[in-house]
């Protein structure tokens, strides 16, 4: 095993993190209501954000609001997943078998960070695609006219945005990395 490969893993890792942040940070979702202007309304990772220019008309998604705790318990799946990953970096040695199969400690910590963050992905697009439907029979990706009554007539337009679509690149990268840690580090598979 040599230490150049092992850093290399791990620029590799930490890019793929850096990808997740950034997915992070962007919207996933994005609301344009015709009357009103572009991005009014946006998922994000940790709840919904409604722009200022959403003015009064804000009453009508009052109730769409995350819970209190949904915020402070994504910044800690987050907080997790980072943890995760050092210590994936830097665990050498631990492994976990179920069966014949055999995985390191640290392939199972980057592995399973990627396969969380495409899960999280998956029910945060059936999530908002439910609520989006209770509220204004609204598609997740498309576009309808809404009519509740003047002065809300308006078309809106809704689609995912490059912060959803990064989630799936992350959680790849994570998932490849943590199968071809050996290949990459040098390092000996653990005995099946």
């Amino acid at each position: 095993m040599s230490n150049a490969r092992v850093w290399l893993f791990r620029v590799l890792v930490v890019a793929a993190a850096g990808v997740m942040i950034v997915s992070w940070l962007l919207p996933w979702w994005t609301c344009n209501i015709e009357e009103l202007g572009d991005d009014i309304i946006q998922i994000r990772p940790w709840g919904l954000a409604v722009d200022q220019r959403m003015g009064g008309f804000a009453v009508l998604i009052k109730d769409a609001q995350m819970p209190e705790w949904f915020a402070p318990f994504m910044w800690a799946y987050l907080g997790l997943c980072m943890i995760a990953l050092v210590v994936g970096l830097f665990v050498r040695g631990k492994e976990f078998g179920i069966g014949r199969f055999k995985m390191k400690l640290s392939q199972l910590l980057i592995g399973g960070v990627g396969f969380s963050y495409i899960v999280a992905g998956v029910v945060a697009a059936v999530y908002a695609s439910i609520r989006l439907k209770n509220f204004w029979d609204v598609p997740l990706q498309g576009r309808v006219f809404i009519d509740q009554g003047d002065p809300m007539v308006s078309w809106v337009e809704t689609h995912f945005v490059t912060g959803y679509y990064l989630i799936y690149v992350a959680g790849l990268v994570f998932i490849v990395l943590a199968l071809l840690r050996d290949k990459i580090t040098g390092e000996s598979k653990p005995n099946a």
